[in-house]
């Protein structure tokens, strides 16, 4: 179903709120009186442009300090969509294979070894460029490190910062490598770094550093002009990013942010102001996203082929790796039991025993609360918007996606609506 009526701007904002979505625009207000952030931003869409619109809160622990169209969030995991994007136009291009050793372009992962029974091991298989796509080469993002060689890492790339020697992406994937791997690559599924190895291996083909990589081929096409690598946002920006708050005392702070590219303790203090993350770098407004979604969606600008974009949303975990992946401790609005793993990406590939959403419907996170999706099958985006750490999605995204749902299939006919 869709709401017929077309949106109209209410205030300065930039909020468009078509009768009958108004339930949307109160769940995002029930997010902020519930304590998880200070404010937050949602744009829903189809092919003809954005049907809701709207921005709640403020950005900063200052109550005159609102959320709006022009506020840039942090989007940390939801850089990885984009090095996803540019990994494929490569693979378009022909000058890159998903079944290409990471060696190939790194050649210190021809030494990886595997983590097993109190010691490292060397590698049987080789990570592949498809392995890292799909989180299944045994790279972690260090939450456990039993060998200590993650805190060595991070302790040597601590001090050459302090001594301002910077990493950039293809020495951090390099000293990543030297990290023992969880398992043996391709055996099971683990959320971790490898989309910061992916990084590299563009800048590697490319012969571009992932900003310039990021800006020429897909956010000037796209029209994205408020979006980053954090260490590149202009001066004159800064006073439109959102902090992160926290709900203390009766009130909201601001708070420090996650370490990137790894946000756990063990990583604090290495903001590399030279490694352009593609797992976690990024910064950008709620809008600028939306450009993108409706691109993937229906592909205008021609940044990827519509047969590539729907290879990068098929499921591909086998059942051992599906294991891993649905975890029954996990966050349910990301690894449930409907949803799998593609390139990068979640995709449902079951009914949900809930009735929301639909086969096909993709997406992912980040760890400040971003989160969105796509559904082919409805003709719709959607991308939501705050800044908290930890993200608890789990606490707050079923009843914004399921009010959403219900509202999308309450009447027949198409949604009208207003170009983005």
């Amino acid at each position: 179903m869709k709401n017929t009526e077309k949106p109209t701007k209410t205030d300065r904002s930039g909020n468009m709120i078509a009768p009958g979505w108004e339930g949307l625009a109160a769940k995002q207000r029930q997010i902020i009186e519930d304590g998880f952030s200070s404010g937050n931003a949602l744009i829903c869409g189809g092919p003809e442009g954005v049907f809701f619109e709207n921005y709640e809160g403020t950005k900063t622990a200052d109550p005159c300090d609102p959320v709006c169209r022009d506020t840039i969030f942090h989007l940390y995991s939801m850089t990885k969509v984009f090095t996803v994007t540019a990994v494929m136009q490569l693979v378009e291009k022909g000058v890159l294979g998903l079944d290409d050793p990471a060696e190939k372009f790194i050649p210190e992962f021809g030494n990886v070894t595997v983590w097993e029974d109190g010691r490292a091991r060397p590698a049987v298989n080789k990570i592949t460029v498809r392995m890292l796509l799909t989180m299944t080469s045994g790279l972690s993002y260090f939450l456990e490190d039993p060998s200590g060689k993650a805190k060595e890492l991070a302790d040597r790339w601590r001090a050459d910062i302090q001594k301002g020697r910077g990493w950039n992406a293809r020495r951090a994937a390099a000293e990543i490598a030297s990290v023992p791997l969880s398992f043996e690559p391709g055996e099971k599924y683990l959320y971790g770094l490898s989309h910061d190895v992916l990084g590299a291996i563009v800048e590697t083909v490319s012969g571009e550093t992932l900003d310039a990589y990021f800006a020429k081929h897909i956010f000037e096409p796209l029209g994205m002009k408020d979006t980053f690598f954090y260490q590149r946002l202009p001066e004159e920006l800064k006073p439109r990013l959102a902090e992160n708050t926290a709900f203390e005392s009766g009130r909201y702070v601001n708070i420090a942010l996650p370490p990137r590219p790894v946000p756990i303790p063990l990583f604090d203090g290495v903001d590399d102001p030279e490694d352009m993350s593609g797992g976690s770098g990024l910064v950008g407004t709620t809008h600028d996203f939306a450009l993108f979604l409706a691109e993937m969606l229906n592909p205008a600008k021609g940044i990827l082929k519509r047969e590539t974009i729907e290879n990068i949303v098929a499921p591909r975990l086998n059942e051992a790796q599906k294991r891993c992946y649905n975890d029954p401790n996990g966050d349910p609005s990301i690894s449930g039991p409907e949803h799998t793993f593609a390139l990068g990406v979640r995709v449902q590939d079951r009914e949900a025993a809930s009735g929301t959403g639909s086969v096909g419907e993709w997406g992912w996170s980040g760890a400040l609360g971003t989160w969105f999706f796509v559904s082919p099958k409805d003709r719709v985006w959607f991308v939501y918007m705050h800044q908290h750490t930890p993200a608890l999605h789990d606490a707050f995204i079923a009843g914004l996606r399921n009010k959403f749902y219900e509202i999308l299939k309450r009447e027949p006919g198409d949604t009208d609506s207003s170009v983005i």
